[in-house]
């Protein structure tokens, strides 16, 4: 009996420390705070890495429509909290930037699975020498850039 208090005392904890953290985020950025936006930050902040739309809209757990869902992640980008990109089966992924790293993505062809994944500070400045000489080559402005690798994850490989 005293292991099942301890353990709804400290997912009570964990969710109230969530609902804090995601409201903690919308006031830090002047957005106000609602229902959809605190549990769709809650799942992006459990998840702690990308994930598919379908992956989130699954775990909302019908919280949130999906009409609803959509306005919340425009709301996120607008504040420059959220990224979105494509993966290789040209499914939409999401995943927080509340810092600045830059970091890169490795996907499963097999699965689908997604990683982040931190280059060498070497390796990164080479990248960033190159943009530039294609920009100053090109018509082009660049304005970002993303590193996609695809592979085998160690489940499917």
């Amino acid at each position: 009996m005293r292991t099942i208090l301890i353990y709804l005392f400290r997912l009570i904890h964990y969710n109230s420390c969530m609902v804090k953290n995601s409201e903690k985020i919308l006031a830090d950025h002047n957005v106000s705070i609602t229902n959809p936006r605190v549990f769709v930050l809650e799942v992006l902040l459990e998840n702690k890495g990308p994930i598919t739309l379908d992956e989130l809209q699954s775990n909302l757990k019908n919280k949130v429509a999906k009409s609803t869902l959509y306005r919340v992640l425009n709301d996120l980008k607008k504040i420059n909290i959220l990224d979105e990109f494509t993966s290789p089966e040209n499914q939409t992924v999401v995943e927080l930037s509340l810092s600045e790293d830059d970091h890169h993505h490795v996907f499963c062809t097999n699965c689908g699975e997604v990683e982040d994944v931190t280059l060498s500070e070497v390796f990164e400045k080479q990248l960033s020498d190159e943009i530039t000489n294609i920009h100053k080559e090109s018509k082009y402005r660049i304005m970002e850039h993303t590193l996609e690798l695809i592979g085998l994850c160690s489940d499917c490989d």
